[in-house]
Formats: C-alpha cells, sequence, structure tokens
C-alpha cells in the first residue's frame, strides 16, 4: 500500500483530493489519495450510525474529521500531517483494513463504528511507542517469539499467512493461532533449572481451544556467530523477506514491530543469542496450571512458574504436530 500513496501526485485543484480505492476485495469503501496540500489521506464512506457517531479518538502526527457526502452517509478522513511518518500511517491504515475484513457490505455503519474502534487501540499504541525502549524480558520475547516465526511457521505456511498467525503482538494472552490451536511461546535463557513464566490466569486455560507451550531456550553468543542473531537482525531479515515477498507481508510484519513496541536501536545490538533447544508441550489433563475456575472470588491476575522438568510428560513432536495441523 505505501508503493500505491507514493505513486499518487496532488490535483492542481484546490480543496480536491486526488483517491483511489485501497483494496478492490474489501467489503468496505476505503480509499488512499493525497489532497491539493500534498497531504496523503485515508478515507472510509460508510452508512451512519443509527445510534450516533462515537467519539473520535486523537492519534499523534494525524488530523481526524468526519463530512458528510450525502444524506444518510458519513465519511472519515485521516490526515498525515508529516510525511516522514507515511510508512507508519501505511502500517495503521492497513491494520483499520484488517480489523475490518469480515464486515458485511450491506453493513458498513458497523464497519465504521468497528474502525473508530481500531484507531483508539493504534492512538493508545502509538503513545506507548514514544520514547520507549523495550525490557530486556521483552526483548528476549519478541526474539522467540520472531524465532519460531522464522524456524517453524514460515517454512510451512509462509510469510503472510504465519504473520496472520501472530496474535502476541496484539496483547493476545497467547502468541500465535494456527486454525483452533493456539501457541504460547516461551523463552528463556537457558539455566540449570529452567523456569516456564505464565503471566495470567487465562493463559493457559484450555477453554479457549488446544493450547500448545513451544518451550526455546537461547543462550548469549559472541558477535557474528554462526546462527546467532541479535533482535534488530531477525527483526531485519524478516522485513526484508516481507518486502520481498509482496502482497502487503510489510504492512503485517510494520504492524507486528509497532504492536510489540518494537523499533531498531543501537543497544538492540549488545545481546546476540542463539538458539538452544526448542521443545513443545500440549496442555491437558493434568498439565501443571492454574485456571480461572480454581480461583477464589477477589483472586485475580495471577502469574506463576512452572518447572520445565514436569512438563515433560505432556512432550510433543514438533514435526509431527505440524504435520498434523498443515499438512494433514
Amino acid at each position: 500500500m505505501l508503493e500505491a500513496w507514493e505513486s499518487l501526485s496532488p490535483p492542481a485543484e484546490s480543496g480536491a483530493r486526488n483517491v483511489l480505492l485501497a483494496d478492490s476485495g474489501h467489503p468496505l469503501d476505503f480509499r488512499i489519495g493525497q489532497d491539493s496540500r500534498g497531504q496523503y489521506v485515508f478515507l472510509l464512506d460508510a452508512d451512519r450510525p443509527a445510534g450516533g457517531i462515537p467519539k473520535l479518538p486523537k492519534v499523534m502526527g494525524i488530523s481526524i474529521e468526519l463530512e458528510e457526502p450525502k444524506a444518510g452517509r458519513v465519511r472519515l478522513v485521516l490526515g498525515l500531517q508529516d510525511k516522514a511518518d507515511l510508512q507508519i500511517f501505511s502500517h495503521m491504515c492497513a491494520g483499520l483494513m484488517l480489523a475490518t475484513r469480515s464486515n458485511a457490505a450491506t453493513r458498513s455503519s458497523e464497519g465504521f463504528v468497528r474502525t473508530l474502534e481500531e484507531l483508539h487501540r493504534w492512538h493508545e499504541m502509538l503513545k506507548r511507542r514514544q520514547d520507549r525502549r523495550l525490557t530486556r524480558s521483552e526483548r528476549i520475547g519478541l526474539v522467540g517469539e520472531l524465532l519460531f516465526l522464522r524456524d517453524e511457521l514460515l517454512p510451512r505456511m509462509g510469510l503472510i499467512a504465519g504473520l496472520h498467525a501472530w496474535t502476541g503482538h496484539e496483547r493476545h494472552e497467547q502468541d500465535f493461532v494456527v486454525g483452533s490451536t493456539i501457541f504460547e511461546v516461551k523463552t528463556q535463557v537457558v539455566t540449570a533449572d529452567r523456569m516456564i513464566s505464565v503471566s495470567s490466569e487465562d493463559q493457559l486455560d484450555p477453554r479457549q481451544g488446544r493450547i500448545l507451550i513451544c518451550n526455546q531456550g537461547i543462550a548469549p553468543a559472541p558477535e557474528g556467530a554462526a546462527g546467532s542473531c541479535t533482535l534488530n537482525s531477525i527483526a531485519k531479515e524478516l522485513a526484508d523477506l516481507a518486502k520481498a515477498t509482496g502482497g502487503g507481508a510489510s504492512d503485517l510484519l510494520g504492524i507486528g514491530y509497532l504492536g510489540a513496541g518494537y523499533e531498531p536501536h543501537p543497544e538492540y545490538e549488545e545481546e546476540t543469542w542463539t538458539r538452544v533447544d526448542r521443545a513443545l508441550y500440549e496442555v491437558r489433563d493434568d498439565f501443571p496450571r492454574i485456571e480461572r475456575g480454581e480461583l477464589r472470588p477477589g483472586v485475580e491476575q495471577v502469574r506463576y512458574r512452572i518447572r520445565a522438568s514436569d512438563c515433560q510428560p505432556y512432550a510433543r513432536d514438533i514435526e509431527a504436530t505440524f504435520e498434523e495441523l498443515i499438512d494433514g
């Protein structure tokens, strides 16, 4: 979508817009363009919601306005205030379209409301992004998710399907969803007594679906060691692959990086990692875990740790599992 925006030129007529349909296969009428001032714009035309217009968000660096092209219709107009932020703007607009892709064309008012809800989420996400660095545990977690994406999903599903499966950056309880199977990726620096951290009482609750834990051990490695990576290097490797893949892969990956709070920084080069091992466990039967239904009233937001050695009875073969999920 970035290339389509860059191919446009502003119209000569003052106050006019040069626009084109963003995606002919999308059920909603999203359009990209430039106005006569050379500002990049993103538009959505829809039926006016019967319950009224929800409160408009305030997204940093983006103007958000409403127009009424005709009775009973409403037009949402997003304008990029600084052209230097076009890539982020493109990722955000692609994210709005992804969030509304399942909306029915005949119910565009609902798609309009859903778009505003997603804009509020982007406001919070971009606000967190400003002048923030990932903590060490967040960096290790993101390296682990990208390793799993690159090593396990990409060869079996392709990059675009793998990126659609990546949900961890959306603040979901789990990291990847393949069909009806949930993958929770747990990555830690290898120690003698390895523990798996669980962030809530819902994270391993099988009522959500079949849950598999991918437990990865990583260790510090000398800079430039074969098979090693920094957070920046594996992020760039996937970004280069997304660019070569096309088909919206760069937008999908960019949305993931923004959601995870990642931007390349020199300090992320200071840690070089190599993967030591990778094991898969299925959460079933008496797998060691806490579930919401076991908690007394008033107890919530539980965080706990599980000994990896106690997960061994629930180990699954990775190759056989993916053959069953994808090839079967």
